[in-house]
């Protein structure tokens, strides 16, 4: 277990300004997670429904002033905010199936405070509950798209739930779309350009996360009720699980919104998250052990004939693991036993 687990939700908000601001990130990435894998370029089955994936800048929302506290948010960026909120509201007043908000969204809605600007919304459905999902949001005239690249063009592209279960860790969003099926921009609706993220389940109804494959017990799923002034429920998701993927986060201002979260958060909440991380770095550990070990049986028999760095570079490059990479990092090194290799 990282010593640094419990700090991360004491040690003060302070963030450095000089810090690389975040773009826009992919919405598999959204609000949860910069430590996931990189999601895999789908190929597009048709021209028809695919468009360009809008880039919206860069995201200032998690700007903190000189004491360390997040800057206020203007009127309009919380009108924008109680809008999509109360939409989100009246879109799944009847849905019949699991349900629920993602990211610091449930922070503020925790508090019944803005705590900061939201780049967009984000919600998550598992994977058994797609057609219903799809279902409800045809009626009221919206689709899900994937997001992918293809020859430096950001893309999106319409798909169905039969697709949808195909693909491996998809970036996914809900859009606005019109008669033709494609995504009206334009549109007032503030249900638009919704982070979507569909996770699945075990025999034993756990939740098998998407992007790690993590399993989490079932009874952190249970959606929390909050009601909204128009008198609507939205469903948000318990604190353990917006500390679960902001755990697995890298931006700046995850830090500091994971120290707004720790009141929410009780000890029960504590021991699934160690518990889980632990499991996670002993599985991480294991593979990393095995790679290596795979590794230097392949360069066993070369070594024997030969210490030329160059020669056990391209050999090792010859791995699959390495060649899914693409570009060789400079000044990378690894070391096997006591035998150094650079390249």
């Amino acid at each position: 277990m990282p010593e640094n687990f419990e700090a991360k939700f004491m040690q003060p908000p302070v963030q450095q300004q000089e810090e690389k601001k975040n773009l826009e990130t992919p919405p598999a990435q959204t609000e949860n997670s910069e430590n996931i894998e990189p999601v895999p370029e789908v190929a597009p089955k048709g021209e028809a429904h695919t468009e360009e994936r809008p880039f919206w800048g860069e995201f200032r929302g998690g700007e903190v002033d000189e004491v360390g506290e997040y800057k206020e948010p203007t009127q309009e960026q919380k009108e924008r905010f109680e809008k999509g909120v109360e939409r989100v509201s009246e879109i799944f007043e009847n849905a019949d199936f699991q349900w629920y908000l993602d990211g610091a969204t449930n922070i503020s809605l925790y508090r019944d405070r803005q705590m900061r600007d939201h780049k967009d919304l984000d919600m998550s459905v598992f994977q058994e509950d797609l057609a219903k999902l799809d279902e409800l949001l045809i009626r009221q005239g919206f689709g899900i798209f994937v997001n992918y690249d293809e020859n430096g063009k950001r893309l999106m592209r319409k798909v169905t739930t039969e697709e949808l279960a195909t693909l491996e860790k998809p970036d996914l969003s809900i859009c606005k779309i019109g008669p033709d099926g494609k995504i009206q921009r334009e549109t007032q609706d503030p249900f638009n350009f919704v982070d979507l993220h569909v996770h699945s389940k075990d025999a034993e109804g756990n939740a098998v996360i998407f992007y790690n494959g993590a399993t989490l017990p079932k009874e952190f799923f249970e959606p929390v009720k909050k009601e909204l002034p128009n008198g609507k429920e939205i469903n948000l998701s318990q604190p353990a699980i917006v500390a679960y993927h902001k755990l697995h986060s890298n931006r700046p201002y995850d830090l500091t919104d994971l120290q707004r979260l720790r009141p929410n958060l009780q000890e029960k909440d504590f021991q699934m998250l160690r518990e889980s991380l632990e499991r996670e770095i002993e599985k991480t550990e294991k593979m990393v052990r095995e790679k290596l070990q795979e590794a230097w049986d392949s360069l066993t028999p070369m070594l024997e004939l030969t210490r030329d760095q160059k020669v056990i570079s391209e050999k090792l490059w010859e791995h699959p693991d390495l060649k899914k990479t693409q570009k060789r990092p400079k000044g990378f090194r690894i070391c096997f036993l006591n035998f150094s290799i650079c390249f």
